[in-house]
């Protein structure tokens, strides 16, 4: 979650996405396999939050028609 927190501040869209829905992936295995209600309800409302995420960045994200952006130090 963090590598796709730090990509999507650093406008890298589609990278972000993949690792938020691997994260919500993983954190739903977790629960399935998870016992305790406490633990497994800390696991699926993480995982929901990571879908979210994944689904704010695709709603927000430039559309294809606009500009792509200017890389740092590119005159």
């Amino acid at each position: 979650m963090t590598d796709a927190e730090s990509e999507a501040k650093a406008g890298a869209f589609e990278p972000a996405v993949s690792h938020y829905l691997q994260a919500a992936d993983i954190l739903l295995l977790l629960a399935k396999v998870e016992e305790s209600y406490t633990a497994w309800k800390y696991y699926a409302d993480t995982a929901a939050q990571c879908q979210q995420k994944a689904r704010r960045i695709i709603a927000l994200a430039p559309k294809g028609d606009s500009p792509p952006p200017v890389p740092p130090g590119f005159p």
